[in-house]
Order: C-alpha cells, then structure tokens, then sequence
C-alpha cells in the first residue's frame, strides 16, 4: 500500500522550522576568522529566491540538477531550494577528478549544474557534451541582485508554506557511490527515505534537544547530509559550517559546539595529538573541542576499538552508528544512555535487520533506497523480497546491540582455508601512534601482507632503513598480539607516500579502495611473500 501523501518532506521541516523560530540563529559559516548566522527566515528567503531562479530556467519537478561545491552556506541553500522547486539533487564529490565529475553530470542527465567558482565551471564545461547551464556559488555570495549567473535577476519567491509536497516515493537525490569495488553507481533516494531517517534520529536523541552542531564532513555525502543538514532543518537547531578538515582545531575554539559528526580518521588523529602532547589528556581532551561538547558521532567506517576505550577513560564517549548511501543512511546508533563498546548501537526506530545465513547483514525500512539510477540488474542483485543486501557481515546480540564484522566481499581466504577481515587488522595497525594508514592484502597466500604508511612521528624515528624496520617490525606485533594467528602480518612494506584520494585509493568519506591500492603498488606487493609455511589451524 502506498504511504500517504501527508508524509512530511525536507521542505515541510523548512516551513515548521520557519514558524517556530524565524527571527532565531539558524545556519552559521565562518569568513574572515568570524562567526557570521543566518537567521531560519534568512535561510527560508534565500532558498525560496533561488528555487524561483531554478523554475525560471525551465527546471521541471523530476530534472535533474547537478551540484559540485565543497560545504559553503550555498550549498545548503541550493540544497533546499532544490527541493521546494520539486526537482532532484545530484551532489557531485568536488575532491573527483574533472573527468568523473563530468562523467557523473552527463549519466543524471543534468539540465542545471551548480559549482563554486567560476575555473571549476570552466573546466567542467570544456569536458560536457551538453549545454546544461551553470551557475556559480561565488556570483551568489557577490551579486546583490542576481544571485546567480544565467538566473533572473531575483524572481518573486516561492512560497515555502504553499508549495506542492512531493509524493513519498519521488525521487528527491541521485547519491554516486565512492566506488570502493567498481563503477559508481547512482543511489536514488525518495523524499520519504531522506525525511523518515531524518526524523528518526532526531526522535531518538530528543526532538527538544537544543544543539548547537558543527559540520565538518563532506555535505556531497549522506552521512553529514542526513545526520548533519537534515537533522538540523527538523529539529529546528543551530547548524555551523567547519571551514575545513584542516581547521577542524580553530572552528572548534570559535564556536564551541554542542555536538559534532566526524569519521574515525578524525577521531584517531585527535587522540594521536592528544597524547603526543602529553599532560593532562583529559582536560586536553574536553579543551581541544571547545569546553561545550556534549555528543560525538562517529560512522562511515568501522571505529578502533583502541580509540573507543581512549575517548571512553577521558569520559568523552564517541557514539558509533552505522549505515549505507542506500540506507539514508541510519540503520543502527549508539546514544549516551544506549551504548556498548564494539557495536553500533540500537536499530533505529521502523527500520529491521536480519542476519542471514551466511553472516550479511540485510535492512529493511523506509530508508531503503528506490534503486540504482538506471540499473534495474544491479538493484535487484541488492534489493530481494524488500530486503537491502548490505555486504557487510555482522552480528545481532540478544540485547538488541548490532556489531560489524567486516566487508563479505573483501574477506581474504587464506591457502590454509582461514577467512580474514581487512579491516579489523588495519584498525588494529592504525591505533598505533606511529602508523597512519595500513592496507591489508594476502588472498591465496598463507599468510596476510600489509602495505604501511608511517606517521610522521613515525618517520623522525631514524633515518635507517634497517633500524626503521625492525621498529615497525616490534609495533606491528604489539599492535597485534592479540589477534587470532592467521591476522598476524608475516611481511610488510613501508611507504613512502600516503593513500590519497585524487589517486582514487580512498574514497571521499576516508575509506580504502583495494583494488585501486593493489594496481598502484603492485610492485611493492609482488615484493612481499607470505610465509612458506602454512598457518596453523
């Protein structure tokens, strides 16, 4: 049966938020080395402005219209005016090369394309074989009357609290995956799977709960985009734009954020900056992310348990979750008085999970995606008896806690018929202080390798190989002791650059492309032999 056409959308939080609190601080983005709001009125005027520039340019509720920024307070008003003017968001990781973006933007078959500044509208347009028109972030922060190049100089606004709500099931965004194992495909998600997951989270953590959020991660995915923006627009907060990965420490002294989303890249640097400094790491710790955090999250890949514990003994808890771009991304999350090391927390309300046979994880709920953009052979590999093949293996304890166990696909079978999770081993291995990225690899052999990358603490240690070696050598096998024998590492190689992600060897949320990685340092990897005889059983 069809849901009914009262459920609420993206543009309803909007218009409820507007009501509530017009005259509030809503969206907040740092320029000059200053805090600069927008009011929920501001919000509501600028993106009501702009979808009437985007029905002027003859998008039609259903278009597709592309979208490559990194986070400025533009994007999220295009985001939202996309969907009061009824047609679908294609948000394009901007780290890609020139050549996946416009591969990206011609596959959605984009009639509009937005970008940040004009030498990225240049090179996007020599490569597209379409007249898609452009329009650019920096003439909407310059011009004071046409917000943007090609656009009517500011049509009468849309109004937000009289527009027609889409239908649940309506396409409202087109989500390329990273493509860790192949081609990305385009994830579809429906108005209702973004709403419905939006709204979940916010019921599970208190609807009243007055935050003041900083976003740091990437909007162009689902996790900041639900976890982070939607969030925010329903519950009615206060939302604050990081200026970078990179400044992450000064944003943080300046807004003095409540609460805050991050990956474990992140949270395993701080811990590593943390103790290097030595002293009270505690105080350093509550210090470091402004005196007024109250909840940190952590999802997009699995965290360290050796990071967890840290957190946990500085009283600073990190609340793991877990989800898909075809999930919306929430499956499951941990909250302050719901939380068990090594799980990602509690199924978040109408979404089910049962664990097959084999260990894969399958979802079902109304966050499960409409499908891949026009590959019905790929969904229905995926999408079976409505239920979302995920690919990871996991468990489902009798307390209701949901723990991940590794990717099934990229399990590595030993020759001795030993199945190893990669990621468990590299979390293990980048615990260590002295080791920034590991990428774990020995299908068919008898024992796993492992490609590391020094951290920099790492590389001051000697400037001999041989001495460097054998001390990498000592902390790989603490870092391990306490693995089963087939994840030992018998070889490994010490690199001398980093994984990168314009090399394609990472994906925009930090996680690792093995094939990439395996391409790249074949030689490296023809290099290390596993040992010649057989692990034990």
């Amino acid at each position: 049966m069809d849901e009914p056409a009262t459920s609420p959308t993206i543009s309803d939080f909007l218009a409820d938020s507007v009501s509530r609190r017009g005259d509030e601080p809503a969206l907040g983005y740092i320029r000059g080395g200053e805090l600069q709001w927008l009011t929920w009125q501001q919000v509501a005027d600028e993106a009501a402005h702009l979808a009437a520039s985007i029905r002027a340019a003859g998008i039609a509720p259903g278009d597709r219209v592309a979208h490559v920024s990194e986070n400025r307070y533009e994007w999220i008003i295009t985001d939202l005016a996309i969907h009061l003017a009824g047609a679908v968001h294609v948000p394009i990781h901007v780290t890609l090369s020139v050549e996946q973006i416009a591969e990206q933007i011609l596959d959605c078959n984009a009639r509009l394309v937005f970008v940040s500044n004009a030498e990225l509208a240049a090179m996007v347009s020599d490569r597209l074989l379409v007249t898609a028109p452009i329009f650019l972030h920096d003439d909407f922060t310059r011009a004071a009357n046409q917000r943007f190049a090609g656009a009517p100089a500011k049509p009468q606004a849309i109004d937000i609290t009289n527009t027609q709500s889409p239908a649940p099931n309506d396409l409202a965004t087109i989500l390329y995956t990273s493509g860790t194992t192949g081609r990305p495909r385009g994830v579809m998600l429906s108005h209702d799977n973004l709403a419905s997951n939006a709204l979940g989270v916010v019921e599970a953590f208190g609807a009243d709960y007055e935050e003041t959020r900083l976003c740091v991660l990437p909007l162009s995915h689902i996790y900041a985009r639900t976890c982070d923006l939607y969030t925010w627009v329903c519950r009615g907060s206060r939302l604050i734009l990081a200026q970078s990965r990179e400044t992450l420490a000064e944003d943080l002294q300046l807004v003095q954020p409540t609460a805050l989303n991050a990956v474990p890249f992140l949270f395993q640097r701080i811990a590593d900056r943390i103790r290097a400094a030595g002293g009270d790491e505690a105080t350093a710790l509550r210090d470091f992310f402004g005196g007024r955090m109250e909840m940190l999250n952590s999802g997009g890949a699995p965290l360290s348990p050796d990071v967890e514990r840290w957190f946990i003994q500085h009283e600073v808890p990190i609340l793991v979750g877990y989800g898909l771009t075809e999930t919306a991304p929430v499956v499951s999350f941990s909250t302050q008085q719901a939380r068990r090391p090594g799980t990602v927390g509690h199924l978040l309300a109408g979404v089910d999970v049962r664990i097959a046979d084999d260990g894969e994880i399958l979802v079902r709920g109304p966050n499960i995606m409409l499908g891949y953009w026009r590959d019905e052979a790929a969904t229905a590999e995926v999408v079976r008896d409505g239920w979302f093949h995920t690919g990871d293996l996991g468990e489902l304890d009798a307390d209701g806690f949901l723990s991940i166990r590794g990717r099934k696909k990229e399990l590595i079978v030993l020759s001795t018929g030993k199945k190893v999770a990669p990621t468990r081993v590299e979390l293990l291995l980048t615990a260590s202080p002295l080791i920034e990225q590991a990428a774990v690899f020995g299908e068919g052999q008898c024992g796993i390798v492992a490609l590391i990358v020094p951290a920099e603490c790492g590389l001051a240690t000697t400037t001999d190989p041989a001495t460097q070696h054998e001390t990498y050598a000592a902390e790989i096998n603490r870092c391990l002791e306490a693995a089963a024998h087939e994840e030992q590492v018998h070889q490994f190689h010490l690199l001398d650059r980093p994984f990168s992600i314009e090399r394609g060897e990472m994906t925009g949320k930090l996680s690792l492309c093995r094939k990439v990685i395996a391409r790249n340092f074949a030689a490296e990897l023809r290099r290390l032999e596993g040992p010649t005889q057989p692990t034990p059983s």
